[in-house]
């Protein structure tokens, strides 16, 4: 994949900013985005899944938290500087304008991998009980630059996604976030997969991904990944030419 525009995450987060340059969007007291809006959105998301879900369930959708992504476009587009809180409203900044009309898409979209990466807090998205006062989370996002280093020199070859589970574990020396759990092998790759794939490399497109499913449907795991070409280009501004 090396079109930006074909990543659901970043095709919804340019909608968000437009969306944003037509009308404000209305806060709630918690400074979430409102049902309404939110409804007004999801009409053009290109992101579906847990709509899907909801829809198959016969659940209503309550409030912002329930996307988590939503809540992911929100957050980065507030550490780029490109929307702006004013009383009961969120309204697209100076910054945020001149983003939509004078970047290139490929740099839209290294500008917001990249402030995910190392000004968005990972934990947020993906808390966890704390191990020496740090949560999986904090330990992987503090130790990325290792990560990014290794996948680069990968190109697009094939990763064995068990091997490379296992390796990060013995090298970040895992261990003790694994204790008590009953299935240590199942524990491990499914933190990782939550921490570093589903919420961020594969949501980001910065991965490709072969899965297999378990005992359920829903629940799938990753057999291989491989780097896409626009995930090499933003490992290799994240660590060779200070993008930030």
């Amino acid at each position: 994949m090396d079109d930006p525009y074909q990543i659901h995450f970043f095709h919804d987060f340019l909608l968000f900013l437009k969306r944003l340059s037509q009308k404000p969007i209305k806060r709630t007291a918690t400074g979430a985005i409102s049902l309404n809006d939110i409804k007004d959105l999801l009409v053009s998301f290109k992101q579906q899944e847990r709509i899907q879900e909801y829809k198959k369930y016969g659940w209503y959708l309550r409030r912002e938290e329930e996307l988590q992504f939503l809540t992911q476009i929100k957050i980065i587009s507030e550490v780029m500087y490109l929307t702006y809180k004013r009383k009961n409203y969120l309204y697209l900044s100076k910054n945020g304008l001149g983003f939509l009309k004078n970047i290139d898409t490929i740099t839209q979209y290294q500008n917001m991998v990249l402030h995910y990466w190392y000004r968005v807090n990972w934990e947020y998205f993906t808390p966890g009980r704390e191990v020496n006062n740090q949560t999986l989370a904090e330990v992987l996002q503090d130790h990325q630059d290792g990560i990014w280093k290794a996948l680069s020199t990968k190109n697009n070859t094939w990763i064995d996604y068990e091997n490379f589970c296992f390796s990060l574990m013995n090298y970040l020396r895992l261990e003790p976030f694994m204790d008590n759990s009953y299935d240590k092998r199942h524990e491990l790759l499914f933190c990782i997969d939550l921490v570093l794939f589903r919420r961020n490399l594969e949501r980001l497109g910065c991965v490709e991904v072969e899965k297999k499913k378990r005992k359920y449907d829903f629940d799938k795991e990753i057999v291989r990944f491989r780097p896409t070409p626009l995930g090499l280009t933003a490992f290799h501004k994240s660590l060779y030419e200070n993008y930030l």
